[in-house]
């Protein structure tokens, strides 16, 4: 019972971690997140949501299109 209780503590504990590290990360930064991926194809931004769920393109604060390696504003 101590041994599953610890496994269990610990699972917790990394996906605590790897959440907290998430966040600290830009959200538009090119390549695999916790629940999404961020693509560039066509020289566009694309957000890739996770299990089938679709994709959205990325556009700027002004409605123009993302580019790859551009930043957000």
């Amino acid at each position: 019972m101590k041994n599953l209780l610890g496994m269990i503590l610990v699972a917790f504990g990394l996906i605590a971690i790897g959440q907290y590290c998430e966040s600290k990360k830009d959200p538009y930064e090119v390549g695999a997140h916790w629940d999404y991926s961020i693509v560039c194809e066509n020289g566009f931004i694309y957000k890739v949501l996770s299990n089938r769920r679709g994709v959205i393109q990325i556009f700027n604060s002004d409605g123009t299109q993302l580019r790859c390696g551009e930043t957000r504003y």
